[in-house]
């Protein structure tokens, strides 16, 4: 998983990092079968090759790309004479064109904002198993799942196995018929244990997610528990909750078990939030198309910029950073012909944070409305 240190890195040392820079991104998927044994590593190197990247440059990245490291997604690798640095990600990338084994290659100015834009986008989601014996937190942020060991540190062995004795009371009396309301109508022999015990936890739970800034919480265990223990969490803490998940079938389950039942849920989430957004938009006030939404966008009108993932689109560029779609009329207003023609998903994220406006990459049923209904880029309007 991506550390603090690596971000600090990443927005502190590679973004300003003196020119020139090598920045390689690629879809490094195993499943896919144009990256059958390892051909992406072809593709890299061909790609250094045909950019002439000196050898000095060349050969580190070589070397780098020979590490084995576990699968992932996408790589994302970064080079000049003092540095070199690779982040193997799980999730894609947005406006990086690596379709088809394709490998997005830049040298000169770091281009680390697609990265740069994932790590302050994906929000962080807990995710905490209620299992019979001890209890455990992950953090998943960025498609990768981390456990959290220190979580309930605090809570004994003897703590979790007075817990774990319980459990056969509260389900055979109690949790089976019906999911409580109320923490306080238990008998008072279990209410005092189960009380102080759950009211330990909740507080341990909740200073490791303001610590981890952690924005999502999935709750896995049988329903029955997973709902009862959300009753001692805070209000805010339970706003987080987007789903109490079920149980699994295994009681000490490997990071990709956990990650199979809970990405589905994430993605179906994700999904279902972008096509609400796309159907939404005539209820609001916006532009739509490249023209408009960009002279918009320019005019600090945007506060929501909708964008498709796959951004194809060609813009031109004034000396003074002017960006029009069309080179005559960029040339207009440009006063003069020194324009240079660039592909907007290289500029778009630096565009959204230089004018002050959100952005959201959606794709999928939603990237598909917005493209055949508004044609590309949609801005929805401060006034």
């Amino acid at each position: 998983m991506i550390s603090k240190k690596d971000i600090l890195f990443i927005k502190e040392q590679i973004e300003f990092h003196k020119e020139p820079v090598l920045s390689i991104y690629a879809d490094v998927n195993p499943a896919r079968p144009e990256n059958a044994r390892n051909a992406w590593k072809i593709r890299i190197k061909n790609s250094l090759k045909e950019h002439n990247i000196p050898d000095s440059i060349s050969k580190k990245v070589i070397e780098i790309l020979e590490l084995e490291r576990p699968a992932a997604r996408t790589i994302a690798l970064f080079a000049a004479n003092d540095f070199i640095e690779r982040y193997d990600l799980q999730i894609e990338l947005p406006v990086v064109d690596v379709a088809n084994g394709r490998v997005d290659l830049y040298w000169g100015k770091p281009y680390v904002a697609p990265l740069v834009f994932a790590i302050d986008e994906y929000e962080r989601t807990g995710i905490l198993y209620l299992k019979k014996k001890d209890w455990n937190f992950y953090e998943m942020f960025l498609g990768e799942l981390s456990e959290i060991k220190e979580t309930f540190k605090d809570i004994s062995s003897s703590q979790w196995d007075e817990l774990s004795s319980l459990s056969a009371d509260l389900y055979t009396n109690f949790l089976k018929s019906r999911v409580p309301t109320h923490p306080d109508k238990f008998p008072r022999r279990v209410d005092s244990i189960i009380n102080r015990l759950y009211k330990q936890i909740a507080l341990l739970l909740e200073k490791i997610i303001s610590e981890r800034e952690i924005k999502r919480l999935i709750l896995l265990g049988p329903d029955e528990q997973t709902k009862f223990f959300s009753k001692f969490l805070s209000k805010s803490t339970r706003n987080l909750i987007l789903s109490f998940a079920g149980d699994l079938a295994v009681q000490d389950p490997s990071p990709a078990i956990i990650l199979e039942k809970v990405s589905p849920i994430l993605e179906n989430l994700e999904k279902q939030y972008e096509k609400n957004l796309v159907e939404s938009i005539p209820e609001k006030s916006f532009v739509s198309g490249t023209d408009s939404t960009l002279d918009a966008l320019q005019s600090g009108r945007v506060h929501l910029l909708v964008v498709p993932w796959s951004l194809n689109t060609d813009v031109w560029v004034c000396g003074d950073g002017f960006v029009g779609s069309s080179e005559q009329k960029t040339k207009e207003v440009c006063g003069s012909d020194n324009v240079r023609k660039e592909k907007l998903r290289n500029m778009i994220i630096d565009l959204s944070v230089h004018y002050g406006a959100r952005l959201e990459f959606v794709r999928g049923e939603a990237e598909q409305k917005l493209l055949t209904e508004y044609g590309s880029l949609v801005g929805l309007l401060r006034w």
